[in-house]
């Protein structure tokens, strides 16, 4: 196979034809994600061609001024999919994979401008009035109930077992689920996770009809949930804000939590590098951070979509080109080939938070849920190890999230079940 070298000069329509770009997915399924990046930064600099599926090409950033750039520049690069050449020229489809991921849909993470801030006021300004102390208690009654199941087994996967569960349920009830809503959320979660086609299709929906109907209720009888907080606000929201607002922060916002959980049980399980330190006993606290500066739960975020004809990191970008932010590539580019965690975490960790008008909403809250959720498994779950060798564990996600597909434990000494509250 001949290997095209590269002029920086190329524009994506002139490198799509290649045989041998990269897919995307390779660096979320690779076992080793740091040689992809390598590989790539090496052959085309800091701003790669990759394919999103077979046919549809994008921009990968790679590099941390770059990154930066596209991530903060609204009015360059919109998160809007109607701007995107492949999508207005039909040759990505609503209906296709790639498509169905990216089409425009109006939700705070997939339109700009006035509606965006719109919405984003909602999110923030609900999050602002979240009881950090109750927020606690619900995380610590959720973890509680799984690790009372899995400890009653003896065995587990941590991933599907718990990982996948708490976020999911700590924050449906924070929306104003109650607890039979919550599981049924949770259900139609993992099977949007597990499906493909019309089973993942039918079980979205389910979960889109689940929040309209507590949007409804709310509408007649107002609480102290986020849900409520939303529809207070003093903009006035409609009943389409309002599911705008709450399904992405909810679904997204839940997935993030899985990976970044599931990460950090994975590396205390698995990273030779805590072993001695501290006395071998890391905080959830250091654990997590280090989980955001080396395997992030979000190796590339959502895809930008250029606005006019630019310059990135010397390559010609068209309007209408997708551009992914690489936000473990970057992380790479900026440790400068560091291989101390440490660095990683202190430094690097922010890019995981995003930029600019789309940074993540609910840093706070997501930051206690995933910390009181590693704890609690940390804690409770003594004498536990893997049933599997370490090396082979695998990841399973998106083009834009990598978690372990499981992580199957034993535990040597099973502690007594929590009594009832």
């Amino acid at each position: 196979m001949t290997v095209t070298t590269t002029t920086r000069s190329e524009r994506l329509t002139d490198l799509a034809g290649l045989t041998d770009l990269t897919p995307l997915s390779e660096t979320t399924s690779s076992p080793d994600p740091a040689k992809v990046y390598e590989r790539l930064r090496a052959r085309w600099g800091n701003v790669a061609p990759v394919l999103l599926e077979p046919g549809v090409p994008a921009w990968l950033v790679l590099g941390h001024r770059e990154l930066v750039t596209v991530l903060r520049n609204e009015s360059l690069f919109s998160r809007d999919a109607r701007n995107w050449g492949l999508f207005t020229d039909g040759t990505v489809r609503a209906d296709s994979g790639i498509g169905g991921v990216l089409a425009p849909r109006d939700g705070i993470y997939y339109v700009d401008g006035a509606r965006h801030r719109h919405l984003r006021r909602l999110v923030d300004d609900a999050f602002e009035s979240v009881d950090e102390h109750r927020l606690k208690s619900t995380v610590e009654y959720w973890c509680d109930l799984a690790l009372d199941r899995v400890l009653a087994q003896g065995e587990a996967d941590l991933v599907s077992d718990y990982a996948r569960a708490v976020p999911l349920l700590v924050m449906s009830t924070m929306f104003g689920l109650d607890p039979e809503q919550a599981r049924a959320m949770l259900g139609h979660s993992r099977r949007v996770f597990q499906a493909k086609g019309a089973a993942g299709l039918e079980s979205l929906n389910a979960q889109r009809a689940l929040i309209s109907d507590l949007i409804a209720e709310r509408r007649r009888t107002p609480s102290d949930d986020l849900t409520s907080a939303i529809l207070r606000h003093p903009s006035a929201p409609t009943d389409l804000d309002a599911q705008s607002a709450v399904s992405a922060t909810l679904i997204l916002g839940s997935e993030f939590e899985v990976g970044w959980i599931t990460q950090a049980l994975r590396m205390r399980l698995t990273d030779p590098r805590f072993d001695g330190r501290s006395g071998g006993r890391l905080s959830a606290s250091d654990t997590l951070e280090a989980v955001l500066g080396s395997t992030p739960p979000a190796p590339n975020a959502a895809p930008r979509f250029a606005l006019a004809d630019t310059t990135l990191g010397d390559r010609a970008i068209a309007a209408g080109d997708a551009v992914v932010p690489g936000i473990l590539g970057a992380s790479a580019e900026s440790r400068g080939g560091e291989d101390d965690i440490w660095l990683e975490s202190g430094n690097l960790s922010y890019l995981t938070w995003g930029a600019g008008p789309h940074a993540c909403p609910a840093r706070r809250p997501a930051t206690v849920i995933a910390r009181i959720a590693v704890d609690a498994a940390l804690r409770r779950l003594g004498g536990v190890s893997l049933t599997v060798p370490p090396e082979s564990l695998r990841s399973a996600g998106t083009l834009w999230s990598s978690v372990a597909r499981e992580l199957p434990v034993r535990f040597e000494v099973p502690r007594p079940v929590r009594p009832a509250r």
